[in-house]
């Protein structure tokens, strides 16, 4: 069921596309959005709070829009010529997402560690050196010691000319890596984008938020239940902050867990939590029905199925749960694909028969087929094999198209998949032996592509056209939007986590990845017959989900939510989901879509309420140079 009966009113954006007003009020503003945001991210998650970009939509982000749209109405009022228009705002919402989420930590955060970790922690006793150093390239790493010796300790500036010089040429390497990987993103996305928008219609819950307040700015701010919500999720994330400081005063009892130690219930991971998330409830509450069910139901199943493994004797099989979710993603992915076949077949004997008057069309087609070839080299240069990369970057792009479909139909909270690694997968399927240990230590170097996927910039970019189609924005000026903010992003992202680790002493993570390069090294692995099983009963289960929910109406559960049901954050955000879901369930019992429009107010001030807090909470803490309260989890 699809409820999204909001009529948007939109704005026609012509003329030429690029133009000295977008320049400087999008691109340059965006730009500077993006700095501040980049730089926010970085400092409050490596120094004060630990969770910022656990989520689908960035609080640091939201909360940058909702003053934005404030500051934007105020100036509507009194000095016109100054405000921007709905587009633009729209614009700059889009740079600033796909942005900050190459900063946050499980994107470029992973990446920097893995340039100095293997130089530093290297010791007679691990062997890295004589295991694996000769394979690792000088460009794209720092393998000299005195210079990282500031990196790993600490109180050190790093705007000196010794550290600028051993760094420039690794940062800039993964700045361009960076881009064109983020380039063919946009290029898929642009070509699947007509089909899950016009033709399947897809849902894409979490565009409703920034879509309500760029659209309806006077609207929603004059709404007294917005303010209601927003002082009831304020206030909560207040008093946990300053118990958090302050512990005489008393916490407010929302968030309790149950104990599972008795066995076989304590093979179910994380225990049983019981949390209240206002934010968490706002977006169960902005899903269709049936998703947020989905969601809430499989993360029962997932936290069950080690429970009935256990006690059936299969304890070994919990261990590869993870392979199994892999296996759903991949599903989603190939099925998406594969429903879109007729679509993207158009498109491209469209054009290389040159039939489209599209230019999007032939940039997405051939920026395609350029920008993997450029990867291809630019990792062959680096020393992996070719076929190595090709089914790496395959296999990555299909798991990331899966969860840019689950967002676009689901729009869950956050989404994660740990440890499913492309080259990992391929070691399952394959064996080290016949991977070897060079393409074994270059792939450890893209681990970091590959380490949670949830603050991931590939669905921030399909939702940008989803909100761009909301407000008729020229697609192209979109497109270069999201190419500035991906250069700035990735550059600034880099350049902020290595100067800030010189700064202060936290750049630790990563170390797990060579110590696994070792034992991969050292004790070689034939291809594994449960990871192939579990990697095929995944997919299997999500197409046989996909084929259920298509032929019958009444079937209520989604594969994306068995793909995403399961999780570490999910374990503490899935009841609140589940309150947001009963809640809508009685509304449109009741009184159908007139009251779930009527009470919408009151769940998007839960959000905005909550991340608001939890913004300026991280705000003090990178003020105030010390750690403070952090809202997840």
């Amino acid at each position: 069921m699809k409820e999204n009966p909001i009529a948007y009113p939109k704005q026609d954006e012509f003329g030429p596309t690029l133009t000295s007003r977008f320049i400087i009020r999008v691109l340059i503003f965006g730009s500077l959005l993006i700095a501040l945001n980049c730089y926010w991210i970085v400092s409050g998650e490596n120094r004060v709070v630990y969770e910022l970009t656990d989520f689908s939509v960035f609080p640091t982000v939201l909360f940058t829009l909702f003053t934005l749209a404030g500051v934007n109405l105020l100036l509507k009022r009194t000095f016109k010529t100054l405000a921007l228009r709905d587009s633009e705002i729209a614009i700059t919402y889009i740079m600033v997402s796909v942005a900050t989420a190459l900063a946050g930590h499980d994107i470029i955060r992973q990446l920097v560690p893995l340039m100095a970790n293997p130089f530093w922690f290297a010791t007679p006793e691990n062997e890295w050196e004589d295991l694996f150093f000769r394979y690792l390239p000088t460009w794209l790493t720092v393998p000299n010691r005195r210079i990282l010796r500031g990196y790993f300790e600490g109180d050190e500036n790093f705007w000196q000319a010794q550290y600028i010089n051993a760094w420039l040429i690794p940062i800039l390497a993964w700045t361009c890596f960076v881009v064109v990987l983020l380039f063919v993103m946009l290029c898929i996305n642009i070509v699947v984008r007509k089909q899950w928008v016009e033709h399947e219609k897809l849902s894409y819950p979490l565009t409703v938020m920034p879509v309500e307040v760029i659209a309806n700015t006077s609207t929603l701010f004059s709404n007294k239940l917005i303010w209601l919500g927003f002082i009831i999720a304020f206030t909560l994330e207040v008093i946990a902050g300053l118990n958090y400081l302050f512990p005489s005063i008393p916490p407010l009892k929302i968030k309790y867990i149950v104990p599972t130690t008795i066995r076989p219930w304590n093979a179910m991971s994380w225990g049983f939590a019981i949390y209240v998330y206002p934010f968490a409830i706002g977006l169960g509450y902005l899903m269709p029905l049936d998703l947020s069910l989905s969601l809430w139901f499989f993360l029962l199943t997932w936290k069950l199925q080690p429970v009935v493994l256990t006690t059936l004797g299969f304890a070994t099989a919990v261990g590869l749960l993870n392979e199994q979710r892999a296996g759903a993603w991949i599903g989603i992915g190939v099925i998406a694909l594969w429903t879109s076949r007729r679509h993207i077949m158009s498109i491209i004997g469209k054009v290389f028969a040159r039939k489209t008057d599209d230019g999007l069309y032939y940039l997405a087609v051939f920026g395609m087929i350029f920008g993997t070839s450029i990867m291809v080299l630019f990792w062959y240069k680096a020393g992996l094999s070719p076929w190595v990369a090709i089914t790496y970057f395959v296999t990555y792009f299909i798991l990331c198209l899966g969860m840019t479909r689950m967002r676009a139909e689901l729009g869950p909270p956050t989404h994660e998949l740990h440890n499913a690694h492309p080259d990992r997968i391929m070691v399952g399927f394959l064996g080290t032996r016949a991977i070897g240990p060079a393409n074994l230590t270059n792939t450890t170097l893209l681990s970091w592509l590959a380490y949670g996927y949830r603050c991931h910039p590939m669905p921030h970019q399909l939702e940008g056209f989803k909100i761009g189609s909301y407000f008729n924005i020229n697609q192209r000026r979109l497109v270069i939007a999201i190419i500035v903010a991906s250069i700035i992003g990735a550059f600034l992202s880099i350049l902020l986590h290595v100067s800030l680790y010189y700064r202060f002493q936290f750049a630790k993570w990563g170390i797990g990845n060579f110590n696994y390069l070792r034992s991969r090294i050292l004790f070689p692995k034939s291809p594994n017959f449960q990871v192939m099983q579990q990697v095929g009963i995944g997919f299997f289960i999500t197409a046989i989900l996909t084929v259920l929910k298509r032929r019958f109406i009444w079937w209520p559960f989604y594969p994306a939510g068995y793909a995403v049901g399961k999780g570490w954050a999910m374990t503490w955000l899935w009841f609140s989901i589940f309150l947001g879901w009963l809640t809508k369930r009685l509304l449109f019992a009741g009184g159908g879509v007139k009251y779930y429009r009527m009470m919408l107010p009151l769940f998007l001030g839960f959000i905005f309420g909550q991340f608001t807090a939890g913004s300026l909470w991280s705000l003090l803490g990178i003020i105030l140079g010390k750690n403070v309260y952090t809202m997840f989890p």
